[in-house]
């Protein structure tokens, strides 16, 4: 019997700190949900919200190229080519267009929808200086 009870305290203290850690550890992972707002999820797939500039369209690879800002939750700012799956999203942009996309990430698979222009490039920039076509006449000797 003295063996019985000299180990009984410290079984006792064992089963103490295995439950808490228990607890601790499921605690932790009820934490570990995204808070980011940015990030909406549905069933798998992510989206998140892009804003950039149009580098280049390229309709025969449903890509458009953007120098993106940062996206928060997904990655840095950086320049790369989205694919686009309807095709009709690509008609109204061109190069230097400011955008705005959602990303929809679903596992492997990228792409950019609810792509909307919100700026237009300038179509008609002034020529630079030095170019030979000024709209001033050059000064005369």
């Amino acid at each position: 019997m003295p063996y019985r009870t000299v180990f009984l305290p410290r079984r006792i203290f064992l089963r103490t700190v295995i439950l808490v850690a228990g607890f601790a550890f499921l605690a932790g992972f009820g934490g570990c949900g995204s808070s980011n707002p940015q990030q909406q999820s549905t069933g798998g797939t992510q989206r998140y919200h892009l804003a950039g500039r149009v580098v280049s369209v390229e309709p025969s690879k449903q890509r458009v190229v953007v120098d993106a800002g940062d996206i928060p939750g997904f990655m840095s700012a950086m320049t790369m080519g989205y694919p686009v799956k309807n095709q009709n999203l690509l008609a109204p942009l061109s190069a230097e267009d400011q955008i705005t996309a959602d990303v929809v990430v679903n596992g492997n698979d990228m792409y950019l929808e609810n792509i909307v222009v919100v700026k237009k490039a300038d179509q008609a920039k002034p020529p630079a200086a030095g170019d030979g076509h000024s709209a001033t006449s050059p000064p005369s000797k």
